[in-house]
């Protein structure tokens, strides 16, 4: 009987930045992140979002969250777009869309 591996390799381009010094709302877990308003400030959208010790952090187009390299995508009155970079389950990562909506 013959064996047949299917191994894949990943060839991917996509790798966090190991050289990013990361940001504080990297600390805690997507989930436990609420976006709790907005603030416009020189032409800046800005995402208030309450962390699970109830402070209040500031963060815009370009900025990172959560515990999985994500990038801010778009920040607006209705919530935040991100873009993660999370481990794909065979040695290299994928892409992930999330959002997290306004809290009411």
């Amino acid at each position: 009987a013959k064996i047949v591996q299917n191994i894949r390799k990943t060839s991917s381009k996509i790798s966090p930045d190991p050289n990013r010094t990361p940001e504080f709302l990297e600390n805690f877990p997507l989930d436990t992140l609420r976006m709790v308003g907005t603030l416009e400030q020189r032409g800046t959208l800005w995402a208030l979002v309450q962390t699970p010790e109830k402070t209040i952090q500031r963060i815009s187009t370009g900025n990172y969250l959560g515990q999985n390299n994500g990038k801010v995508l778009d920040v607006s009155d209705a919530g935040i777009k991100l873009e993660e970079i999370i481990p794909d389950g065979f040695g290299g990562w994928r892409k992930r869309d999330g959002n997290i909506a306004l809290s009411e």
